[in-house]
Protein backbone atom coordinates (compact mmCIF):
# COMPACT_ATOMS: atom_id res chain seq x y z
CA UNK A 1 0.00 0.00 0.00
CA UNK A 2 1.39 3.38 -1.02
CA UNK A 3 0.65 6.42 1.07
CA UNK A 4 0.73 9.74 -0.70
CA UNK A 5 1.11 12.84 1.39
CA UNK A 6 0.09 16.12 -0.15
CA UNK A 7 1.74 19.18 1.31
CA UNK A 8 -0.70 21.87 2.38
CA UNK A 9 -0.99 24.79 0.01
CA UNK A 10 0.58 28.00 1.26
CA UNK A 11 -1.47 31.14 0.63
CA UNK A 12 -0.05 34.65 0.65
CA UNK A 13 -1.73 37.33 2.74
CA UNK A 14 -3.22 38.90 -0.40
CA UNK A 15 -4.57 35.53 -1.56
CA UNK A 16 -6.12 34.92 1.86
CA UNK A 17 -7.71 38.38 1.81
CA UNK A 18 -9.20 37.82 -1.65
CA UNK A 19 -10.51 34.38 -0.65
CA UNK A 20 -12.12 35.79 2.50
CA UNK A 21 -13.79 38.60 0.55
CA UNK A 22 -15.04 36.19 -2.14
CA UNK A 23 -16.22 33.66 0.47
CA UNK A 24 -18.14 36.22 2.53
CA UNK A 25 -19.70 37.68 -0.63
CA UNK A 26 -20.77 34.21 -1.86
CA UNK A 27 -24.47 33.39 -1.67
CA UNK A 28 -25.75 31.07 1.02
CA UNK A 29 -25.46 27.47 -0.15
CA UNK A 30 -22.42 28.10 -2.37
CA UNK A 31 -19.81 28.65 0.32
CA UNK A 32 -18.92 24.95 0.73
CA UNK A 33 -18.50 24.61 -3.02
CA UNK A 34 -16.24 27.66 -3.04
CA UNK A 35 -14.04 26.15 -0.32
CA UNK A 36 -13.70 22.78 -2.04
CA UNK A 37 -12.98 24.39 -5.45
CA UNK A 38 -10.08 26.32 -3.91
CA UNK A 39 -8.78 23.61 -1.58
CA UNK A 40 -9.52 25.54 1.60
CA UNK A 41 -10.90 23.96 4.74
CA UNK A 42 -13.73 25.50 6.70
CA UNK A 43 -11.42 25.84 9.70
CA UNK A 44 -8.83 27.75 7.65
CA UNK A 45 -11.48 30.07 6.26
CA UNK A 46 -12.96 30.73 9.69
CA UNK A 47 -9.53 31.62 11.07
CA UNK A 48 -8.73 33.89 8.09
CA UNK A 49 -12.13 35.58 8.31
CA UNK A 50 -11.76 36.28 12.02
CA UNK A 51 -8.17 37.45 11.60
CA UNK A 52 -9.19 39.80 8.79
CA UNK A 53 -12.10 41.18 10.80
CA UNK A 54 -9.69 41.86 13.68
CA UNK A 55 -7.05 43.37 11.39
CA UNK A 56 -4.58 40.58 12.14
CA UNK A 57 -4.51 38.76 8.78
CA UNK A 58 -1.46 40.62 7.49
CA UNK A 59 0.64 40.05 10.59
CA UNK A 60 -0.23 36.39 11.05
CA UNK A 61 -1.52 36.71 14.59
CA UNK A 62 -3.98 34.30 16.09
CA UNK A 63 -7.43 35.89 15.85
CA UNK A 64 -8.80 37.46 19.00
CA UNK A 65 -12.34 36.60 17.88
CA UNK A 66 -13.65 40.09 18.50
CA UNK A 67 -14.69 41.10 15.00
CA UNK A 68 -17.18 39.89 12.46
CA UNK A 69 -17.56 40.39 8.75
CA UNK A 70 -20.67 40.58 6.61
CA UNK A 71 -21.37 41.30 2.94
CA UNK A 72 -21.68 45.03 3.60
CA UNK A 73 -18.19 44.92 5.10
CA UNK A 74 -16.87 43.24 1.96
CA UNK A 75 -18.45 45.95 -0.18
CA UNK A 76 -16.84 48.66 1.97
CA UNK A 77 -13.44 46.94 1.86
CA UNK A 78 -13.59 46.67 -1.93
CA UNK A 79 -14.70 50.33 -2.24
CA UNK A 80 -11.84 51.46 -0.04
CA UNK A 81 -9.35 49.30 -1.97
CA UNK A 82 -10.53 50.88 -5.23
CA UNK A 83 -10.06 54.33 -3.68
CA UNK A 84 -6.56 53.40 -2.50
CA UNK A 85 -5.70 52.15 -6.00
CA UNK A 86 -7.01 55.39 -7.53
CA UNK A 87 -5.01 57.52 -5.08
CA UNK A 88 -1.87 55.51 -5.76
CA UNK A 89 -2.32 56.08 -9.49
CA UNK A 90 -2.77 59.82 -8.90
CA UNK A 91 0.35 59.85 -6.71
CA UNK A 92 2.37 58.07 -9.38
CA UNK A 93 1.12 60.52 -12.01
CA UNK A 94 2.05 63.49 -9.79
CA UNK A 95 5.52 62.05 -9.24
CA UNK A 96 5.94 61.64 -12.99
CA UNK A 97 4.79 65.21 -13.61
CA UNK A 98 7.17 66.55 -10.95
CA UNK A 99 10.07 64.62 -12.46
CA UNK A 100 9.22 65.97 -15.91
CA UNK A 101 9.09 69.54 -14.53
CA UNK A 102 12.47 69.05 -12.81
CA UNK A 103 14.03 67.89 -16.07
CA UNK A 104 12.48 70.85 -17.94
CA UNK A 105 13.76 73.33 -15.33
CA UNK A 106 17.23 71.77 -15.53
CA UNK A 107 17.20 72.00 -19.33
CA UNK A 108 16.07 75.64 -19.20
CA UNK A 109 18.81 76.48 -16.71
CA UNK A 110 21.42 74.90 -18.96
CA UNK A 111 20.03 76.75 -21.98
CA UNK A 112 20.18 80.09 -20.14
CA UNK A 113 23.77 79.40 -19.07
CA UNK A 114 24.71 78.48 -22.65
CA UNK A 115 23.11 81.66 -24.04
CA UNK A 116 24.87 83.83 -21.50
CA UNK A 117 28.25 82.22 -22.19
CA UNK A 118 27.78 82.85 -25.93
CA UNK A 119 27.10 86.52 -25.17
CA UNK A 120 30.17 86.61 -22.94
CA UNK A 121 28.29 87.00 -19.68
CA UNK A 122 28.93 84.63 -16.76
CA UNK A 123 25.90 83.20 -15.08
CA UNK A 124 26.80 85.11 -11.91
CA UNK A 125 26.99 88.54 -13.58
CA UNK A 126 24.31 90.86 -14.92
CA UNK A 127 23.99 91.23 -18.67
CA UNK A 128 25.59 94.38 -20.17
CA UNK A 129 23.28 97.28 -20.97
Amino acid sequence: MTVVTIAPRIFSVDEKREHVLAYVAARHGTKGVYLSEHGITGTEMRGWRLAMADGDLGVGLVPRHTGSMARKDVAEIRRLQDEVDKLRAERDQARGDADQMRRAADALGKAIDAMQSVRGVDSGEDAPS
